[in-house]
């Protein structure tokens, strides 16, 4: 069985879990707490892999590390292309490289929140900081979606990423109303409304983020 290791919290593990739960695979999670020493002292020490670092994946003895890796493995192994934006047997489309531009401007804006939310000021200037850093890059994302279902047209990787991001700015703006069509169409895919609803702990996000995040 495939495991995948990461903190008690979503974090950069969660859209791997999306993944996971959307392709019907079989896993569980070894969960490490910040601070204890399973991590640190052993497990990272002892996993066989150049590059230790959480989340990690093992699937036999295959050790995957990263959280921009780890999917694309398992799009592979499971050969469902189609979610990296490529042709059913793997050839190149288009999509591809709109999938990866996706990525990579949802990656700038969880890092721009990630930065912003730690500094002291941003819980009395949030709405400010919305309108003037985080505002430009939504409406592109707005226009790149425009009346398609999902960001590339068909459904793809990028949509389980994009919508992690989505919830992390719903915790930080639970006042403002972003893509939720959008959402409600991510969250009623079976699979992920399966998952929402039998797995999904809505604490660990919440305690996480108010331990080191101003909002």
């Amino acid at each position: 069985m495939i495991t995948l290791g990461y903190w008690t919290h979503r974090g950069f593990a969660q859209h791997i879990r999306l993944l996971l739960e959307y392709l019907e695979i079989e896993y569980e999670e070894k969960l490490y707490t910040e601070g204890g020493d399973e991590w640190y002292n052993k497990d990272k020490k002892e996993l066989k892999t150049n590059f230790s670092n959480l989340p990690y994946l093992l699937d036999g003895d295959l050790v995957i590390t990263e959280s921009r890796v780890i999917p694309v493995y398992l799009v592979k192994k499971l050969k469902r292309f189609d979610l990296l934006g490529q042709n059913a047997d793997g050839s190149f489309n288009i999509n591809e490289i709109a999938v990866l531009q996706v990525m990579d401007a949802a990656k700038d804006l969880i890092d721009q929140l990630n930065t912003l939310a730690r500094v002291p000021s941003f819980k009395q200037e949030k709405m400010k900081i919305f309108n003037e850093k985080f505002l430009v890059t939504l409406e592109k994302f707005k226009k790149q979606l425009g009346e398609q279902d999902y960001l590339v047209g068909n459904f793809t990787y990028a949509d389980l990423y994009f919508y992690n991001i989505l919830k992390y700015f719903h915790f930080f703006y639970p006042e403002i109303s972003i893509f939720t069509e959008y959402i409600e169409r991510i969250e009623n895919i079976p699979q992920i409304k399966k998952y929402l609803e039998t797995k999904d702990n809505k604490v660990y996000l919440l305690e996480r983020l108010k331990k080191i995040f101003y909002y």
